[in-house]
Order: C-alpha cells, then structure tokens, then sequence
C-alpha cells in the first residue's frame, strides 16, 4: 500500500509553496508506521539560480532537471489506528513551525539549487 494523500499546502513569504503529504500505512493489526513528508518543489530558472550559475542555466537544467524538490520525513512506528490523525496534525504542526523560516528565507530557493548543483558535480568523482 504505497498511497500519498496531500495534507495541506502552505504560501511561503518567498513565493515558494509547502506541502504536507500522508505516506502512513498500516503494519500489523491495528498498527501504524505515520509518516509526514514536507515537499517544497524549486523550479529551476533564471529567477530561482544564484546569479553567478544564470551562464550555466541549460546545463544546471539538464543535469537537475527543471524542478528540484526539498522533502524531509517525519516517522512515528507502531502507532494504534485510533492515534494516527491526531499524531498526524502534530506532526504536520510541529514540521510548519520547524520548516517555516528555513524554506521561506529569500534565498532559499538559489541556496538548494546551489546545493544540488554542488552534488550533481561530485557524483562522477565517487565512480572513480
């Protein structure tokens, strides 16, 4: 059972959206793995790349694609059915108060790209 059901979808102060995803399944019996997963999806452009890649844009877009996602997940193991929503809404509350600042800083979106950028470069180096 490998369903996704979106929570809810916060507007950050620097234009990008949050996004809380349900990826909870059942275990045993009665029982819960929770997991809440914060996205943000980071289109790569010339408005979102820090100015000093904008020359290498065609090739940042062609080795991260056109959109980069941000994710981090939050698991709760063995949780009883009746438990599941409410931990849930903790969960997805405590991840937008954690999360809030850091995704929506203004230079969030170029700093990721620039991150990414970074490890697209360094896995060809690992093969060696």
């Amino acid at each position: 059972m490998n369903s996704q059901k979106l929570l809810s979808r916060h507007s950050l102060e620097n234009g990008l959206v949050l996004e809380f995803w349900d990826l909870s399944r059942p275990v045993a019996g009665d029982r819960w793995q929770v997991v809440v997963e914060a996205r943000v999806p980071v289109a790569v452009t010339a408005d979102t790349v820090p100015p000093d890649l904008r020359p290498q844009l065609d090739r940042l877009i062609s080795v991260l694609g056109k959109t980069l996602v941000f994710s981090k997940q939050e698991v709760r193991h063995f949780v009883p059915a009746a438990a599941v929503a409410a931990l849930l809404e903790q969960i997805k509350d405590q991840l937008l108060a954690s999360l809030r600042g850091y995704l929506g800083h203004p230079e969030f979106a170029a700093r990721f790209i620039r991150k990414k950028s970074g490890e697209g470069q360094e896995k060809p180096r690992w093969r060696h």
